[in-house]
């Protein structure tokens, strides 16, 4: 049984079909205008020569203007035709001296007609219209009677257009039916032409049809010298070369996992619609996006509809037809985590796309690469924070204790009396908080640096605070504040560096003496929670307002009530807490109240309960 044809068969058998159709149209066309043009010609021959007779035969009556005789003539004329040709006399002036076919006295004047206007200027003149004296399209031949410079007229011969047209219809019909032979040979010459050709594509498109498919095995009929047997060398060639390219892009594709596995880097690869092609699980951990597929691979499977990036870094992956250069955007961006917000280095840049073409014109994507720089900007906005607070923080005592000198220098021992107890009292107390200052940024350098260790021991929270209290009881007493402690069974011994853990609680009950009022109350208590010991300095102070609360653990931050009410503290009291607490292994929060009083929260790690170190 033949196979059934296909669609290229068709086409072939089409393309030629109408190829060769329209060429024996084309030569049937040209040659029936050849024709026409031909007997046209001929006509305006044939009536000229009837024109020019006339011309001589009535030259006479014209240059007299004979309309009676020039009007017989003419119906003499039209009768011996039978209505084929008519003929018309006409005056200089444009006046119809006589007419074959209408009546001379009931025709408007023709000076304007076309061909009477050429042959009054040229001798002769020719014109193919409709005749509203008559009803009929018309061919007209005019030629004037008479010297240019005083013309007696024209003679005017016609015959309607449906006339020639019926003359050359045979010629037509003849032409025509050749047409149709040759479309038949035509047809049946495509026939044979595409059966030819298609059979052997159809074979080299078959052996095509498996490569795509995959199936590596197949190879196209090669036999022949022809251009379809060089396709066929062709496609074998291209199937050897495209094994060989298989293999190697096997290969580098497990390279590349390989890499992108081993990168801490986020890796994001985005085509031309700004959809996600290539995501590494470390850029899906730092965008916080759940994985699909197998993590260990190094490529997070991640479907479009599921990568919910944030709006900066989704701006970013997204295509700038205007831009489509090679240039890098770069800038910062702060992602939320559960726990605490990161900060990574975003770069992204244009991609050209593989498969799609020549560079010109070839589509773009981004790539986009993502660097974890939250400590890193943490540790420079520290430093940036640190200089700028300590040369102000610095200066404002240093500036008051030269004010000072410089006018105790400038006084009069003999009269200046109590001035002099006032200004030694400024320097006294400028320079204690010059020493304070100085003590504070010793103690938070000396944690920062690392340089020291703190080994951590077990310590019982009792024997701490007793000691607490002994350092702090000449203030207590001199404000009447009521220091409370509460040490919960259970929750005495803890993890931590006696020095670091002394230094915390002190700074913790300095403050809160300080920002209590006389008369109020300080407690020191504790209690468990999750493995920990939950240390907590509470007073019943002036509080501390809700938008000052995340910064008072800032280095040189003071609330408005350090300014305004009590004695003015270093401002890195709580930096200290906060970072010797972090050394310890531990964490620290705060909640307060403005009015009602401020709670700071410390939590260490549980020691063994009942040891005596």
């Amino acid at each position: 049984m033949s196979q059934p044809q296909g669609r290229f068969f068709w086409k072939l058998f089409a393309g030629h079909a109408l190829l060769l159709m329209a060429v024996a149209g084309a030569c049937v066309l040209l040659i029936a205008g050849t024709f026409d043009a031909f007997y046209n010609e001929e006509l305006t021959n044939h009536l000229r020569t009837v024109g020019e007779v006339l011309r001589k035969e009535y030259a006479k009556s014209m240059a007299q203007g004979d309309a009676a005789r020039l009007s017989r003539a003419a119906n003499d004329i039209g009768a011996a035709q039978t209505g084929a040709v008519r003929v018309t006399f006409i005056a200089a002036d444009g006046t119809v001296l006589g007419d074959s076919q209408a009546e001379p006295d009931r025709m408007e004047s023709h000076a304007n007609r076309d061909e009477v206007r050429q042959a009054m200027a040229h001798g002769f003149g020719t014109s193919t219209r409709f005749s509203t004296t008559i009803g009929k399209e018309m061919k007209y031949v005019a030629l004037r009677v008479g010297d240019a410079r005083a013309p007696y007229g024209v003679v005017r011969v016609a015959m309607p257009e449906g006339s020639i047209t019926a003359r050359t219809q045979a010629a037509r019909r003849l032409f025509w039916r050749i047409a149709v032979v040759i479309v038949l040979a035509a047809a049946l010459l495509a026939l044979g032409l595409a059966r030819l050709w298609s059979g052997r594509i159809a074979r080299v498109t078959a052996t095509a049809r498996q490569l795509s498919q995959g199936d590596l095995s197949a190879r196209a009929d090669e036999r022949g010298t022809d251009e379809v047997a060089l396709l066929a060398r062709s496609l074998n060639r291209m199937r050897d070369h495209q094994t060989t390219q298989l293999e190697t892009i096997e290969r580098h594709r497990r390279s590349l996992e390989y890499l992108l596995a081993k990168l801490q880097e986020g890796v994001v690869a985005a085509n031309a619609d700004g959809h996600v092609m290539l995501m590494n699980t470390a850029a899906a951990r730092l965008l916080g996006i759940p994985l699909h597929g197998n993590p260990a691979d190094g490529l997070a499977q991640v479907p479009v509809e599921a990568t919910q990036f944030p709006p900066e870094i989704a701006l970013m992956l997204e295509p700038d037809r205007r831009r489509m250069s090679d240039g890098v955007v770069e800038r910062e961006v702060t992602l939320d985590h559960p726990g605490a917000a990161i900060t990574v280095l975003a770069r992204a840049s244009d991609i050209i796309l593989p498969g799609s073409g020549r560079p010109a014109d070839a589509a773009r994507g981004r790539l986009l690469v993502l660097t974890d720089v939250t400590e890193l900007t943490r540790t420079i906005r520290m430093k940036t924070d640190f200089v700028a607070n300590a040369s102000h923080e610095l200066r404002t005592p240093l500036t008051a204790i030269r004010a000072a000198v410089d006018t105790l220098v400038s006084l009069d021992p003999a009269e200046a009396g109590d001035a002099y107890r006032q200004l030694f009292e400024v320097i006294d107390r400028h320079s204690d908080r010059l020493n304070a200052i100085v003590g504070d940024l010793l103690d938070l350098s000396r944690i920062e640096s690392g340089r020291k260790r703190y080994e951590p021991v077990h310590l019982r929270l009792q024997d701490v605070v007793a000691g607490l209290q002994a350092r702090f009881s000449e203030r207590i007493a001199a404000r009447r504040i009521d220091l409370r402690v509460d040490i919960t069974p259970g929750a005495d011994a803890v993890m931590a560096n006696l020095e670091l853990l002394m230094l915390v609680l002190d700074n913790l009950v300095d403050n809160a003496i300080k920002f209590t009022e006389e008369g109020g109350w300080v407690e020191i208590s504790t209690s468990s929670c999750d493995n920990q010991v939950r240390v907590t300095v509470a007073d019943n102070g002036c509080g501390i307002a809700p938008q000052e609360q995340e910064r008072v653990f800032e280095r040189f931050y003071q609330v408005e009530r350090a300014r305004t009410g009590a004695k003015r503290g270093t401002g890195l009291g709580l930096a200290i807490v906060r970072h010797a607490v972090s050394a310890m292994q531990g964490r620290v929060d705060l909640s307060s109240v403005p009015g009602e009083g401020t709670q700071i929260h410390v939590f260490l790690p549980a020691g063994r309960q009942g040891n005596d170190e």
